[in-house]
């Protein structure tokens, strides 16, 4: 499996479960409310057909046969008035109206005897309105029925019940939006912080880890990560200075013995093992520099502050070389614009970084064969060769520290293009190698910018 795909994001595992929790914490006791509410809506309803029973009960007079209901004058006008809101039967054991309501209450009376005592249900209106919620208790011989229609007292209750059910429906989803933007925004809070300290931390570069992490504003569970990476940091810088000073002690301490060993070699009779040990003992001395250089470039930054002309510091490098060249029998030919092309930079820095470039095309292309040094208006210096070239597959490896070229037989130090590249990078610049029309390679130290 792959480092993405086993990847997951801690921001998207908590917003998800944090809506799950805050959907059942803010929907769930308002579904809870609305099933409690409705329970007593219906408990209500109940309740008054209950209610409504045992007045027509207790108004009933049993000594008689057949009863005689006699209501209050207050009871008897509500039902008189409530347009058949309110309905009573009164029946036999046969199920004949002993006295009713009205006579709207006969499809009630039909269906008072279907069930037993005590039994809530619904009768159908011969109108086709909404149906009569009724209720039929069972005393003595008698039974009495009662149903009420959707106008009954109580229907304002259960508006306003209703009304209440549905506020907090409204206002439920609100506050569930609300409460969720708040933790969203809460989350993307403390992440950025996150974000910074990630951000802090790429631009960590080799020569700076002596970097130290901000922890401020980060929550507490995050700290004590931040710290293991500062303990690293300064493990690492810690190693970094151990392999500074002794790449500096040993190139030191190496330049005196080499510079002797040249002289005796010099006071040697001419012949080939001269020769051969002259070539060993030159590797090594410009083995020992590099890592002089390497040292210098590591211990401190370089200091960017002067305004250089390219096309001088290139000169100035092929005059150096010159000598060189002419060993090997080399053409070197340096072309640049008429004008200046200036960088701001290092002049020092620079003119060892085209020094390198140089060298390797030496160390790397038989005798004899032309080196081009070329200033461009880009600004870009390029070093052009006619040798074996750069395998694609090599052409980022060569700049890093010990390593080479393998398609070459020459013994170079692996030291040279990683010192082009690291002053090109203290530059704002890149290193980097290309195929030469007509062959060979083309190695070019090219400016992004310029200030």
């Amino acid at each position: 499996m792959s480092a993405k795909a086993a990847s997951w994001s801690l921001k998207r595992r908590l917003a998800i479960r944090l809506l799950i929790v805050l959907t059942l914490g803010v929907l769930g006791p308002s579904t809870v409310m609305v099933i409690a509410a409705m329970w007593a809506i219906d408990s209500m309803d109940d309740r008054a057909l209950q209610d409504q029973a045992a007045d027509i009960v207790r108004n009933l007079d049993l000594g008689t046969t057949p009863p005689v209901l006699r209501l209050p004058g207050r009871l008897a006008t509500a039902y008189a008035s409530s347009g058949n809101s309110y309905l009573y039967a009164i029946l036999d054991d046969a199920g004949e109206i002993i006295t009713s309501s009205s006579p709207a209450a006969a499809p009630l009376a039909a269906e008072a005897m279907h069930g037993p005592s005590g039994t809530f249900f619904l009768v159908s209106r011969p109108d086709g309105g909404a149906p009569w919620y009724a209720y039929s208790s069972q005393v003595g011989p008698y039974r009495v029925a009662v149903a009420q229609g959707s106008l009954h007292e109580d229907a304002m209750t259960d508006s306003v019940i209703r009304d209440l059910l549905n506020f907090s429906l409204l206002t439920a989803l609100p506050l569930l939006a609300v409460t969720l933007l708040v933790a969203m925004w809460t989350l993307s809070r403390a992440f950025r912080e996150i974000d910074r300290v990630a951000a802090d931390v790429r631009a960590i570069t080799p020569g700076g880890v002596d970097a130290k992490l901000s922890a401020a504003g980060l929550p507490k569970e995050i700290i004590p990560l931040v710290e293991a990476v500062n303990d690293a940091l300064a493990r690492l810088n810690r190693a970094y200075d151990v392999e500074r000073r002794f790449t500096t002690d040993a190139a030191h301490e190496l330049r005196t013995p080499v510079a002797v060993l040249m002289a005796r070699i010099d006071t040697m009779p001419h012949g080939a093992l001269r020769d051969n040990l002259a070539a060993d003992t030159t590797r090594l001395s410009r083995l020992v520099s590099q890592m002089l250089d390497v040292a210098r470039l590591d211990a401190a930054p370089l200091p960017i502050d002067m305004t250089v002309n390219l096309s001088s510091v290139v000169r100035e490098a092929v005059a150096q070389l010159g000598p060189l060249a002419l060993r090997d029998k080399r053409q070197m030919e340096m072309r640049a614009p008429d004008r200046p092309v200036s960088v701001r930079g290092n002049e020092a820095a620079l003119r060892l970084a085209v020094t390198n470039l140089v060298e390797n095309a030496m160390l790397h292309t038989p005798a004899g064969t032309p080196i081009d040094i070329e200033v461009t208006e880009e600004p870009a210096i390029r070093v052009l060769d006619r040798g074996p070239g750069v395998p694609a597959s090599e052409r980022e490896v060569i700049f890093e520290r010990f390593q080479r070229n393998p398609t070459t037989t020459a013994s170079g130090t692996g030291l040279g293009l990683a010192i082009v590249t690291e002053i090109a990078a203290r530059h704002g610049a890149t290193a980097s190698v290309e195929d030469r029309d007509g062959g060979g390679s083309a190695f070019v130290i090219r400016w992004n910018h310029t200030d």
